[in-house]
C-alpha cells in the first residue's frame, strides 16, 4: 500500500519541490544581505560624507585547496544564478581569503542568506594548481544574528548543508524565499532553522565529523579526515555543475537543481556498493521533472547507469477561477532491487474558499514493468487511496489536517464521482466538494468520529508545532533562538515528556 506523508501530499497541491527518495521535497535557495566595495591604499583621498551606521565585516575563506579567483556573491533574489548588476559579490585572494563589509541595515539580512562560490576554469587551488573544471560552493543560512568580523569559510562540506537542505526542506507555498519574506514569517524562519539543524545533525552521524569540523579551516589545522572528504565531495560538485549548465541550455528560463553525491544508505537499498548518485529538478512554468540515477564511475560521472526513479508534476488551472481552482497530476516510476520498475499517480484537485485550501487527491493503485519505458500508469477509474486535506489559519495558529481513506473506510466511495476529474472541470463543482469537507471534523480538537484509514493533524503557533494522529502519537517542536529545537512527546496532549530516540 502506497503510505503518505504530509509532505509528500504537499507536492500534489500546486508547489513545486524535488523529492528525495523517503518522499520528502525539497525547497529553493534562501535570500541575501548587500555588499560595500573598498578601495586600494594609494587612491586619491576624497572627502565623504559621515557614514549613517557602522559597518560590519563578514570574512572567510574559500577552501578545496585554498582557492584564489573565485566569486564569492549573495544571492538576492533566490533564484541560485548570480546577476552581477544586482548581486553583491567579491573574489577570493591569496589563501582563499574573501571579505565583505555591510552596513546594520544590510548585515540584517545576512542570516537569511546563502553564501555562494563560483570557482571558474583559470582560478588557482593552492593545492593542485589551476582550476580545469569549473564548480560552484555554498554555505547555508547561519539564522543568528552577525557579530563584527563574522568568519564565514566556504569549502565542499559546507556546500554539503546546503544541498542536503534543498534536498529536504519542505516550504509554505513559496518558490524564492526573499529576506524580507523570511524576516516577516516567524513560521518559515523557525522551518528553515529546524530542517537546517536536522542536516547538520544527520551529516555529523554520516561522515563522523562534528559541526566545528565542517565549518572550520580544515587545511588551516591539518585535519585530514575533513580534508580528504571535501575533496570527495567536489568531486561530485564539478560534476553536478558541468549537467546543471548541459540542462539550462535545454531549459533556458527554468529553475534547475543538480546534486551528484554518495549514499551508504541508498547502496544497501539498491544493492550497490560505494558508487555515485545524482539527483536532477527542473521546475517549469506548468510543474516540474525530477530524476535520480546511478552513474557510471568516479571517471564517468556525466554518464547514466540506471534510472532509479522519474517523477513528472504538471499543475494546470482547473474548475472554478474565482476559488483559484488547480488540478495536479503527478506520475512516479521507481525501480525495484529486482530491478523491475513500479508506476503510479497521482491526481488532486485544490481549491481555496474564505481562507481555508480544500484538496482532494486519488492514488493509482502501483503497476510493475520490466523495463522503465513500459512503466505507464494513468488510469484513476479505480484508486487504491484517497484522501482529503485542509489547510487554513486561525486567529496566530496555522493548520493542517489530513484525513487518508482506502477501501476498507466506508468514507473510501464518498464524492465517488470524483475520479478521473481531468476532463470533468465542467460537470464537477466546487461547493459540492467544499460543503462535503465542512461537515468533516478538521479542527485540531474535533474528535474523529468518520470511518477512516488514518488521519493526521497539526497545530502552528509562533515558534511551537504540535502534531497528533490517529494512534494518539503526539509531537510538540519547539524552536529556540539558538537555531535548535526541544521535542516533547505525549499519549494525551497534556502530559508532556523528552521524545526518545
Amino acid at each position: 500500500m502506497v503510505d503518505l506523508s504530509d509532505e509528500f501530499l504537499n507536492l500534489t497541491e500546486g508547489k513545486c519541490f524535488m523529492l528525495d527518495r523517503m518522499g520528502k521535497l525539497l525547497v529553493p535557495a534562501v535570500l541575501a544581505g548587500l555588499l560595500a566595495g573598498c578601495g586600494g591604499s594609494d587612491a586619491p583621498v576624497v572627502e565623504r560624507p559621515p557614514e549613517a551606521s557602522k559597518s560590519i565585516s563578514v570574512a572567510g575563506k574559500v577552501i578545496d585547496g585554498y582557492v584564489v579567483g573565485a566569486t564569492v556573491w549573495l544571492d538576492l533574489d533566490g533564484n541560485g544564478r548570480f546577476d552581477d548588476n544586482l548581486e553583491p559579490s567579491v573574489v577570493s585572494t591569496e589563501s582563499g581569503n574573501y571579505s565583505f563589509e555591510f552596513t546594520e541595515e544590510q548585515a540584517s539580512c545576512v542570516p537569511y542568506s546563502t553564501m555562494y562560490v563560483e570557482v571558474p576554469v583559470g582560478a588557482i587551488d593552492e593545492d593542485s594548481g589551476v582550476v580545469t573544471q569549473a564548480y560552484q560552493m555554498s554555505s547555508p543560512p547561519s539564522i543568528t544574528p552577525l557579530s563584527d568580523d563574522d568568519i564565514r569559510n566556504i569549502s565542499p562540506l559546507t556546500s554539503i548543508i546546503w544541498d542536503q537542505f534543498k534536498r529536504k526542506f519542505k516550504s509554505n507555498d513559496k518558490d524564492n524565499l526573499s529576506c524580507a519574506e523570511l524576516k516577516s514569517d516567524i513560521n518559515l524562519r523557525n522551518e528553515l532553522k529546524e530542517e537546517i539543524e536536522s542536516v547538520i545533525l544527520t551529516l555529523v552521524s554520516h561522515y563522523n565529523l562534528s559541526a566545528d569540523q565542517i565549518y572550520s579551516d580544515f587545511i588551516a589545522k591539518g585535519d585530514t579526515a575533513a580534508y580528504d572528504l571535501a575533496q570527495t565531495i567536489v568531486t561530485g560538485m564539478k560534476a553536478s555543475y558541468k549537467h546543471k549548465v548541459a540542462l539550462e541550455k535545454i531549459y533556458p528560463t527554468a529553475e534547475i537543481r543538480v546534486v551528484i553525491y554518495q549514499d551508504n544508505k541508498m547502496d544497501e537499498e539498491y544493492k550497490f556498493s560505494n558508487v555515485w548518485y545524482r539527483d536532477a529538478v527542473v521546475f517549469l512554468d506548468d510543474g516540474s521533472l525530477f530524476e535520480m540515477t546511478k552513474l557510471f564511475d568516479t571517471g564517468s560521472l556525466d554518464k547514466v547507469d540506471v534510472v532509479l526513479m522519474k517523477l513528472r508534476n504538471v499543475a494546470i488551472a482547473w474548475g472554478d477561477p474565482s476559488l483559484d481552482g488547480k488540478l495536479n497530476i503527478r506520475e512516479d516510476t521507481y525501480r525495484d532491487p529486482d530491478g523491475t520498475y513500479r508506476c503510479s499517480n497521482i491526481e488532486s484537485v485544490t481549491f481555496d474558499s474564505k481562507g481555508i485550501r480544500y484538496v482532494l487527491g486519488n492514488i493509482a493503485p502501483s503497476m510493475s514493468f520490466p523495463t522503465i519505458d513500459e512503466c505507464v500508469n494513468n488510469n484513476f477509474d479505480k484508486p487504491e487511496q484517497r484522501y482529503f486535506s485542509v489547510r487554513f489559519t486561525e486567529g496566530d495558529s496555522d493548520f493542517y489536517t489530513s484525513f487518508f481513506f482506502r477501501d476498507d473506510a466506508a468514507n473510501f466511495t464518498t464524492l465517488s464521482h470524483w475520479i478521473n476529474v481531468k476532463d470533468k472541470a465542467a460537470v464537477l463543482k466546487a461547493n459540492e466538494l467544499i460543503s462535503m469537507f465542512d461537515s468533516f471534523p478538521y479542527r485540531f480538537d474535533d474528535p474523529v468520529n468518520i470511518s477512516y484509514s488514518y488521519w493526521r493533524k497539526s497545530k502552528t503557533l509562533g515558534n511551537v508545532i504540535i502534531r497528533k494522529d490517529d494512534k494518539s502519537n503526539w509531537v510538540k517542536s519547539t524552536s529556540k533562538n539558538d537555531g535548535t529545537s526541544v521535542y516533547q512527546c505525549s499519549s494525551d496532549g497534556v502530559n508532556w515528556v523528552a521524545c526518545s530516540g
